[in-house]
């Protein structure tokens, strides 16, 4: 199973306890996903289809509860690429409370006004639902060992607009853009995509994430630490190899008395430990030395030995 799924899986068991969280997260399902038709009887019927069974009963739930009105759901034989099946919740809108669920839909005969009341989502219980069902309707999270990514495909520039509007109340930076003539919402940085699971209240999911995050921030690490010792070595053996050259070279034309006795210890040293450090050929010298002592006395080595080719 992906990890969207398991993320939407987890959020489908979710019931909110107040009715205005479970009004808000039921628009934004059904606002998203339902198409409204006229039945036999005169009344419009609500049709919502879904791919698992766990957001059919959360859908039937939430009307239930939230408006009082029942509903059927029905199971479907779908092909696309192969056999599938999905869940059809059918809801005839009658009477008062099919007229009050019609209104907050924003619905009529010629379809949705694709937008959010704002009447449903004073309250901020009210828009981490919101957010929950828009999510729940049409989102995709990638699996955390990846690149990090968030997105909520929707139908309609104007409701993207506000959903992202939402979220930035919430204090989710997200950001809008367009696929394939589809307004997308989307969320490319771990620390956003771990507070947006946190304010739907997937909390499994969320422990998934973040462990994974921990474990990829502490490869990284690392990798980084590992890079830059490997870089400190190679600068130490390349210092090293053009040091012990230039002190042979000053021995083959000159001798060791050309070397000031200072200088003449260090070089001798270097001889005999070509991997040793600056730091630690200090800490051999009589008395011992720091790194830049020995750095500055290696540099009068060097001057030595140019005036030496200037000379030839």
């Amino acid at each position: 199973m992906s990890f969207a799924n398991e993320v939407r899986n987890e959020l489908a068991r979710i019931i909110p306890v107040n009715v205005c969280c479970q009004k808000a997260e039921l628009i934004a399902l059904l606002g998203i996903r339902a198409e409204l038709r006229p039945n036999k009887e005169g009344d419009m019927t609500l049709f919502t289809t879904v791919e698992n069974a766990s957001l059919a009963r959360k859908v039937y739930t939430l009307l239930k509860q939230a408006y009082g009105v029942s509903s059927s759901v029905h199971i479907l034989q779908k092909r696309r690429f192969k056999k599938s099946r999905v869940y059809r919740v059918e809801t005839s809108l009658q009477g008062e409370t099919g007229a009050i669920l019609q209104k907050d839909l924003g619905a009529s005969e010629t379809g949705f006004s694709r937008q959010v009341k704002w009447n449903i989502v004073k309250k901020n219980c009210c828009k981490r639902a919101f957010i929950r069902g828009a999510f729940l309707s049409s989102g995709f999270i990638n699996r955390p060992e990846g690149n990090y990514h968030l997105e909520i495909v929707l139908n309609d520039s104007r409701l993207a607009a506000d959903v992202q509007r939402i979220m930035r109340r919430l204090g989710l930076d997200a950001r809008l853009t367009e696929r394939k003539n589809n307004p997308l919402i989307y969320i490319k940085e771990g620390e956003t995509i771990v507070d947006f699971l946190r304010l739907v209240e997937a909390s499994h999911a969320l422990l998934d994430f973040e462990n994974v995050r921990i474990i990829k921030s502490m490869r990284n690490q690392v990798n980084r630490q590992v890079n830059c010792e490997t870089a400190n070595l190679a600068k130490t053996v390349d210092a090293s190899v053009r040091q012990v050259e230039m002190i042979e070279r000053i021995l083959a034309q000159q001798g060791i008395k050309v070397i000031p006795p200072k200088l003449r210890e260090l070089a001798l040293l270097r001889l005999e430990h070509p991997d040793h450090t600056l730091k630690e050929l200090g800490m051999l010298l009589e008395p011992p030395l720091t790194k830049s002592g020995v750095a500055y006395r290696m540099s009068k080595l060097e001057r030595l030995a140019d005036d030496m080719d200037r000379e030839e």
